[in-house]
């Protein structure tokens, strides 16, 4: 999918946070937040899928003004966060950030990386998250990235040093999105708050260079994981279905950004989606298709663990939390 430069910088502009919001988010200046305060307590939780267990780790939170949300209508964002119990602020909205591994019979895999602590002081817990469910990162040989956003390849190096904190770790990025990150012109184009957020994005990944796989959608990247387009919010954006046995779990990486409203409102977008038709586009699609099938959902922006299951409600969808898994 092609995506105009002066759409994404458009889009951009909307969002002066960009997930880069000061000069403490430009990557030389991350090294400096490392002491920022960081989250108390590492959080994970585990569930199995099938003989695949999935591993929920938390990274953290950030917030953001309201203004990110392109559609935003103040009456009917407090009645969504009422019905769906979710606590409402007019003036700026949570956002959420996890990651997820996946223990198969041999292999360890994690699914996006958190966000480098200079974000926000309330981020970069991806790898005390790792380490309390029991992982070392040198045993994570595969990193799969729904995209490359800050917050999501954000614990992949060490802003002081510049070398990999997943040393032994292969990554499998989306094709089109990896073009997009590294294309100069793109970047020559972009505004400074935008290529502040680029720079974080290729120091993050260029470590893992010379071990990276770049995928189009449909990729069987493991027995049983697979790669699904959900263009929109990046160029390549890509979601992951995890199937083992009669069990199925679909992380989806950004499908959606701010769960209190956007279930109810699927049509509204969020400041950073390159291409917001796209992206509202394939936020109907697969929301519809969870909702059908019933499948299992996770996410990297929805309330910790993530893992649920959509429902239709009114013109809009719901969000049932899965219940704990006993077999874990």
């Amino acid at each position: 999918m092609a995506v105009s430069r002066r759409m994404f910088a458009r889009n951009a502009l909307l969002a002066p946070a960009v997930l880069a919001l000061s000069a403490t988010t430009r990557f030389e200046d991350v090294a400096h937040a490392e002491s920022s305060e960081m989250p108390d307590t590492p959080r994970f939780q585990r569930r199995m899928i099938g003989e695949i267990e999935v591993i929920a780790l938390m990274d953290g939170m950030i917030e953001r003004p309201k203004e990110m949300i392109s559609g935003y209508d103040e009456a009917k964002a407090a009645a969504a966060a009422r019905l769906a119990h979710k606590p409402h602020d007019p003036a700026a909205i949570r956002i959420g950030i996890n990651g997820y591994a996946i223990r198969t019979a041999d292999r360890l895999i994690v699914v996006d990386t958190g966000s480098p602590s200079g974000l926000a002081p309330t981020l970069g817990g991806w790898h005390a998250s790792l380490a309390a469910a029991g992982i070392a990162a040198d045993q994570v040989d595969t990193v799969f990235l729904t995209h490359l956003h800050p917050d999501h390849v954000g614990g992949m190096t060490d802003p002081k040093s510049g070398t990999a904190r997943l040393p032994k770790a292969e990554v499998i990025a989306s094709e089109a999105d990896w073009r997009f990150t590294f294309d100069d012109a793109i970047y020559a184009s972009m505004p400074k708050a935008v290529q502040q957020g680029l720079d974080i994005s290729r120091a993050m990944v260029t470590p893992y260079t010379a071990s990276k796989t770049l995928v189009v959608p449909g990729a069987e990247i493991a027995p049983g994981l697979t790669t699904v387009a959900m263009p929109g919010h990046t160029p390549g954006h890509m979601g992951l279905r995890i199937d083992s046995g009669r069990e199925s779990v679909l992380i989806w990486g950004d499908l959606l950004i701010v769960p209190a409203y956007q279930f109810a409102n699927p049509d509204w977008g969020f400041a950073l989606d390159t291409d917001k038709a796209a992206a509202a586009k394939t936020r109907a699609k697969v929301l519809d298709m969870s909702a059908a099938d019933g499948m299992m959902v996770a996410g990297m922006h929805l309330d910790f663990p993530g893992f649920g299951y959509v429902e239709r409600a009114g013109q809009g969808y719901g969000f049932v939390a899965a219940p704990w898994d006993y077999r874990v």
